[in-house]
């Protein structure tokens, strides 16, 4: 999804508007499957009612649904870093075609929460998406962490 510079920034100005950082949910790496899609599915919490959705979409959707993704903790970034993070995704990976496989919702959610591009679904075939055997993307994290080098030092590991 190739976004604009206007709704780029349209949409930082939702995702500040929605953050509601006394929420369970403010700044945590949440997954949910749907009834007729039952894969899982990966955004970041804004709100109780609120996410950034990871998918082709990139941006933020009312959803109420979505368990915060365990096991994680020691990798995770603080939650006000993930929003910030997530607010320099928007730049970085707005013209990045997304594919069920090789670039994802999983792929891109992990990657701002916890430093790591990786999907643990498609893993199982990552020789044909051009992943690294964990299932990480291969250039995601290099292209991401060179952003915010130049933008915000506090934001990287």
């Amino acid at each position: 999804m190739l976004l604009s510079v206007e709704q780029i920034e349209k949409t930082r100005a939702d995702i500040d508007a929605l953050a509601d950082p006394a929420s369970y949910r403010y700044g945590q790496l949440l997954r949910w499957k749907n009834f007729l899609n039952p894969v899982w599915h990966y955004g970041i919490g804004l709100s109780d009612s609120h996410i950034v959705d990871t998918g082709g979409i990139l941006r933020p959707v009312e959803k109420r649904k979505g368990a915060r993704v365990l096991d994680i903790d020691d990798l995770a970034f603080p939650p006000a870093q993930t929003i910030e993070r997530t607010k320099h995704a928007l730049t970085v990976f707005s013209d990045w075609r997304y594919n069920l496989l090789g670039w994802n919702c999983e792929h891109l959610g992990r990657l701002i929460a916890t430093d790591q591009p990786r999907c643990y679904q498609s893993r199982p075939l990552w020789w044909l998406c051009n992943l690294t055997p964990e299932g990480d993307h291969k250039n995601a994290h290099r292209i991401f962490c060179d952003h915010l080098r130049q933008v915000d030092l506090n934001l990287l590991r």
